[in-house]
């Protein structure tokens, strides 16, 4: 009895030393939308691959342009999620699958309560072009704002964002459409509601990205991905997180601003249909 329960463990122990470590960037919170999907995610396409994966995160949390310094460094982490970029693309490897199925390219606006009628749904776009919207400093987002003659100020932390949205410095914040109910409850104390007519919209993806080298664990994610499509279950995970925000932002209704993206890769791939979500 003793030599079997021995055997047990020693299995046991030899599973554990044999999983490999994944190490993402550390989360704000568990049940945070923005980070538990993604990971939910990771977790499900890696448990596809006959290897073990164990993730784990960071010790402290990091910015985004720190994290993917360390990821092309390959020190401290092995993936990443993100929006993609030719510059990103060039210094790590993306697994070209769009995690959040292209709507990271769907922006609402977080605004002021009392300044709702200056975003009216009869307001021309060219006006709505003329505000000044806050981002952060080094996200992809804010370049495809400035490149389509968007006046952007850049924040260096978060909650910066929305101290200068309430000090007047800015007329609105883009958030990503998944991201921004949640964001909305959380800031509602600090009189930030959501805008209710516009959505700026341009054509992006949000990738898993690991080293350059680490060509093993990329083939694991994106096989492990594609066997999810496959069977339906990143349909299901995608349905769990976000549907209902999908039906409470009205994404069809909403006045449309459609942008370029100078920033998307050439290898984007735009014309697989299923790997995108499209408003009814």
């Amino acid at each position: 009895m003793k030599r079997a329960i021995l055997c047990c463990f020693c299995l046991l122990l030899a599973n554990t030393v044999l999983a490999e470590l994944v190490r993402y960037p550390a989360i704000a919170h568990v049940e945070d939308p923005r980070s538990a999907y993604p990971l939910a995610l990771l977790e499900l396409a890696l448990a596809q691959s006959p290897r073990q994966y164990q993730l784990q995160s960071s010790s402290e949390r990091m910015s985004k342009s720190r994290s993917m310094v360390f990821l092309k460094e390959h020190t401290e982490l092995d993936v990443l999620w993100t929006m993609t970029s030719v510059e990103r693309e060039l210094d790590l490897r993306p697994i070209r699958i769009p995690i959040f199925r292209g709507l990271s390219g769907y922006r609402i606006m977080l605004i002021r309560a009392d300044q709702q009628a200056k975003f009216a749904a009869d307001t021309s776009a060219a006006v709505i072009r003329r505000l000044v919207y806050a981002q952060g400093h080094d996200w992809v987002d804010a370049k495809v704002l400035q490149l389509n003659g968007f006046s952007v100020l850049g924040a260096a932390g978060y909650d910066n964002l929305f101290s200068m949205l309430e000090k007047g410095r800015v007329d609105a914040v883009p958030r990503n459409a998944l991201e921004i109910a949640d964001e909305a409850s959380l800031l509602s104390p600090r009189n930030i509601v959501i805008e209710q007519h516009w959505v700026l919209y341009y054509p992006t993806a949000s990738y898993f990205f690991v080293n350059n080298a680490n060509e093993q664990l990329a083939q694991d994610i994106e096989n492990g991905l594609r066997k999810i499509i496959a069977d339906g279950t990143f349909e299901q995970l995608f349905q769990q997180f976000f549907a209902g925000h999908l039906a409470e932002l009205k994404l069809e209704q909403r006045q449309i601003i459609r942008l370029k993206n100078p920033l998307l890769p050439a290898q984007t791939p735009i014309k697989d249909a299923r790997l995108w979500y499209y408003p009814q």
